[in-house]
């Protein structure tokens, strides 16, 4: 990841984020993550 880029952060983040209420829809337009990708971590959390 180069200096530039924008900051993503771990995977648990993105779950616990999800956990305390923030939807899919939302983590995926803020961090650039296909929700897809955020469904699959918060069901192998």
């Amino acid at each position: 990841m180069g200096l530039n880029q924008d900051f993503m952060p771990p995977k648990e983040t993105i779950v616990d984020l999800y956990a305390a209420g923030t939807s899919v829809q939302t983590l995926s337009e803020d961090y650039s993550i296909a929700k897809a990708s955020i469904y699959t971590w918060i069901k192998n959390n």
